[in-house]
């Protein structure tokens, strides 16, 4: 059974004529990750497939915590270059399951999905945080490659 994902958020920067390479840029948000001592937060790097089963491969970095994951793609496209991130939330399969037994089953579902305050909280310092350190690390690449004002930002 496959695992469904939800898209939360998906922003991107584009850059002019700029040649970058993906893992140094990786390189930057995998440090700046550790300056801020996030708690369980993990940086895995992926190779996820362009299109069809017999597409070329792009490297990305995926961002995790718990459910939640950031996918990170830092791209040259001719002689441009962009940066994308999704947020995406993996499905709570024990929830799902449950909503297959008769009668008891959505009961035990909305019981299974339910999250405490403070479960809710992490999962939001985790989400905003992340996406602010990357939309920093995009702002640090402006910075140190000259650029002054985003060219498209989504």
């Amino acid at each position: 059974m496959a695992t469904q994902t939800t898209v939360h958020l998906h922003k991107y920067q584009h850059f002019e004529d700029l040649q970058l390479s993906a893992r140094e840029f990786y390189a930057l948000v995998r440090d700046m990750i550790a300056q801020y001592q996030y708690p369980d937060v993990t940086c895995t790097p992926v190779t996820l497939k362009e299109g069809g089963l017999f597409s070329s491969r792009r490297d990305y970095l995926r961002i995790s915590r718990e459910r939640y994951h950031y996918f990170l793609c830092a791209s040259p496209f001719g002689r441009s270059f962009f940066i994308s991130w999704w947020l995406q939330e993996d499905e709570h399969v024990a929830a799902n399951m449950a909503k297959k037994i008769p009668l008891l089953g959505e009961a035990l579902s909305t019981r299974l999905e339910s999250r405490t305050y403070y479960e809710l909280d992490t999962q939001l310092m985790f989400t905003s945080s992340i996406n602010a350190l990357i939309t920093s690390a995009v702002e640090k690449v402006k910075l140190d490659k000259g650029f002054k004002a985003s060219l498209i930002n989504g």
